[in-house]
């Protein structure tokens, strides 16, 4: 930003430099003659320095450039593990599955389930045709994600998984022992066995297994989806969609994996 701001600055200056001496009358004194001269000798010496400061970083924005051309991109994932502990919407017969890596506190991850998991909810998940999977991905730089994930899955040892899921979510601004509380209050969910789930180090693993497995598949922001046919304990021929996209970019992957299981 100081590189952009040095350039603005001498711009600025040489032209109040300019604009003065072009109206500056005949008669001038010797000492303002002396005291411009002086600044027009320091504003070379300034844009001597910014010229040197302009090819650096061209030097380094071109070795960025062939570093980025010369890396090839990661290989597709084509296949995900599933697993047994993950909560499941739908039938769990069904062998098309949407696998969410998601984040509560992330907003585009409260966009897909407001605008786009209801319409795959009432024409795949509700129907029997797909199964739908959440996994936990909390980000750093989101503090009350994993607190998030962790009160979930709390409220799901008591069978409430899907019912605090969802209220987190429409929550999203006021995540926090607070709600949490509130929320399994709401649920009926025993206070106390809840309060001593939240603390339990297992649960925090489990949230940690889920963010780690993420990462080796290539995941680097939420929510991220894997859509594919259940095949064992693996999802193959999957197809990967980044981002709360609108319900007919998942419809066309659901339904060209539908006609592979017929």
């Amino acid at each position: 930003m100081s590189f952009f701001i040095q350039l603005t600055r001498i711009f600025l200056l040489s032209t109040v430099i300019a604009s003065c001496a072009m109206h500056r009358p005949m008669d001038i004194a010797n000492d303002n003659n002396q005291e411009l001269s002086k600044k027009i000798t320091e504003m070379s010496g300034q844009i001597t320095a910014l010229s040197a400061d302009i090819r650096t970083v061209k030097e380094i924005l071109s070795a960025l450039q062939k570093g980025a051309q010369g890396t090839p991109p990661p290989p597709p994932v084509t296949q995900v593990d599933l697993d047994d502990t993950d909560p499941v919407r739908g039938d769990t017969n069904a062998k098309v599955v949407i696998v969410e890596f998601s984040d509560y506190e992330c907003p585009f991850c409260g966009r897909f389930h407001a605008q786009t998991l209801p319409a795959l909810k009432k024409d795949y998940i509700d129907t029997g045709k797909v199964q739908y999977i959440f996994r936990d991905f909390p980000l750093e730089f989101h503090p009350n994600a994993m607190s998030a994930s962790i009160a979930a899955n709390c409220a799901g040892e008591q069978g409430a998984y899907w019912g605090m899921h969802d209220s987190l979510f429409v929550n999203q601004k006021r995540l926090g022992k607070v709600l949490y509380e509130e929320l399994a209050k709401t649920l009926k969910i025993n206070a106390g066995s809840f309060d001593s789930c939240l603390k339990d180090e297992k649960q925090a693993k489990e949230v940690t297994n889920d963010f780690v497995y993420g990462q080796s598949v290539g995941i680097e922001g939420t929510p991220t989806f894997f859509v594919g046919r259940v095949d064992g304990k693996k999802l193959v021929d999957v197809i990967q969609i980044v981002g709360a996209q609108p319900p007919a970019v998942f419809s066309q992957a659901i339904e060209s994996l539908l006609k592979k299981t017929q």
